[in-house]
């Protein structure tokens, strides 16, 4: 294995490593036994875990066991660059200290959300907006629709003359169609008004179930003759299914309150920020990464 990680986030690791590097216990705790020592200091199974964790498809889908040689090496390499910066002194450096303070606060502030969020986002609090999302939303009607889809009308028409005379539609369309549906007798399933293009559906939710459009219906894809199965009021998403989205709107929720009150509580100044005769320091472009 080569690099697991970019120059980037290598950065940023060092930076959490000066951080706590002076930290670490010598000896590790027995739910988590140390799979290698650089100097004396500590690599633990959790910290090998975490980096397994942060690895990118298709990575993270080999067996750890198989990246265990890499990951100890990568993680060797941090500690004796992060040894290697705090005997330089690195950390008394102005610019490094404002780099450490910010990455300390970024990781408190993620900490403190990440717990209020533990805290107020318990299930049966999703669950219960996820009823509410479920009853302030208009129930769509769906239809199950068949199609017969030809390149010309004359072969639509042809089509739906021989459905008029009492042949089945679904062999009709397996014989004729030229869509990707024929195989199963022009079969769309249930669907939305949305979720076809707007001539297919207006003729199909102008028909109730059993019958077939009057004259063929032209539309980007070709001809269509259609015919409806059945109607119905379209089913509501599982709780499982939008729980990820349900966390998100919740989130954001709890986060902008979280913000709100603290302000408010909060004694807020805000200065001029111009230098004198108004000239900003030009800021480069950021460059794009390679």
């Amino acid at each position: 294995m080569t690099r697991l990680l970019n120059s980037a986030f290598l950065a940023i690791a060092i930076t959490a490593l000066s951080l706590s590097a002076q930290a670490q216990p010598d000896k590790a705790a027995a739910s988590d036994p140390v799979v290698a020592r650089v100097n004396g200091q500590p690599i633990t199974r959790s910290a090998v875990l975490e980096l397994y964790g942060q690895l990118p498809p298709p990575m993270n889908q080999i067996p750890v066991e198989q990246l265990l040689p890499g990951i100890i090496s990568e993680l060797t390499a941090r500690k004796l660059i992060g040894e290697a910066a705090e005997k330089s002194k690195l950390a008394d450096d102005p610019a490094v200290k404002l780099q450490l303070q910010n990455a300390r606060e970024q990781v408190l502030q993620q900490a403190y959300l990440d717990r209020k969020l533990k805290a107020e986002l318990t299930e049966p609090k999703l669950k219960a907006r996820y009823e509410e999302l479920i009853k302030a939303q208009p129930q769509q009607e769906e239809v199950h629709a068949r199609h017969i889809l030809t390149a010309t009308e004359a072969d639509a028409k042809a089509a739906l003359e021989e459905v008029k005379k009492g042949t089945d539609f679904a062999e009709v369309s397996k014989k004729r169609s030229t869509g990707p549906t024929a195989a199963t007798g022009g079969d769309l399933g249930f669907f939305t008004k949305d979720k076809m293009v707007p001539e297919f559906a207006e003729a199909a939710f102008a028909l109730q179930p059993g019958q077939v459009s009057e004259k063929p219906v032209q539309s980007q894809f070709g001809w269509h003759v259609i015919k409806v199965e059945a109607r119905r009021q379209a089913p509501a998403p599982r709780f499982e299914d939008v729980r990820e989205q349900v966390y998100e709107i919740m989130s954001q929720e709890v986060i902008e309150k979280t913000v709100a009150d603290l302000r408010q509580a909060a004694k807020i100044e805000e200065f001029d920020w111009q230098p004198p005769g108004g000239q900003l320091p030009k800021i480069a472009p950021a460059q794009p990464k390679k």
